[in-house]
């Protein structure tokens, strides 16, 4: 990495984004002005986007899968250390094919939380973006992921409880395509 601050290059102009920590909006414009300025330079002929995070706001991690998905250039994700809640969404998000999973990774899945408060008006206008949050995750689990019904998504990846996923199940649900495998330096006596 200094080698390449030695030469001029930042991982920005390598194609190279990292999301980790919270998803909120200061994290979602980072990553979508990142992924905008990527195509414009025409430099990649594909993003890499390594995301270690364990979610957050649901607004924002769908800013960012919208500008995925209006990417010409290939977005590829690399999911490691924890991908979970929202940061599990922006991971299947991905370039199918290119959605890579490093073995050791904690990865949940879960239905969506809100807290609200205001007067009973408020509360019900409030509701009807909640179903349409609820909806978009839906749609977004059914689109990329094998999962085929609803029915079967509420019974594996949005139960009434948290889901937590090895490397493995990740793969079988079609939610990851591939798990990195261990590289060990061969000089090293084991």
């Amino acid at each position: 990495m200094e080698e390449n601050k030695a030469k001029g290059h930042s991982l920005d102009d390598l194609g190279v984004i990292f999301l980790s920590g919270n998803i909120n909006e200061t994290a979602a414009e980072a990553v979508c002005r990142s992924i905008i300025e990527m195509n414009l330079s025409g430099k990649n002929p594909q993003i890499q986007m390594i995301i270690n995070s364990a979610g957050g706001e649901c607004a924002a991690g769908f800013a960012i899968i919208d500008i995925m998905n209006w990417s010409r250039v290939p977005v590829l994700t690399t999911g490691l250390g924890m991908v979970a809640s929202m940061g599990l969404l922006v991971f299947m998000a991905g370039q199918k094919g290119h959605r890579v999973i490093t073995p050791r990774t904690s990865i949940l899945s879960h239905r969506f939380w809100s807290l609200n408060v205001g007067n009973h008006s408020q509360l019900l206008a409030r509701r009807k973006e909640e179903d349409l949050v609820h909806q978009r995750i839906v749609n977004h689990y059914l689109e990329y992921s094998n999962i085929g019904s609803v029915k079967e998504l509420e019974s594996t990846l949005l139960r009434d409880v948290d889901t937590w996923l090895s490397a493995e199940e990740t793969v079988k649900y079609g939610i990851a395509d591939l798990i990195e495998g261990k590289r060990r330096n061969e000089s090293r006596s084991v």
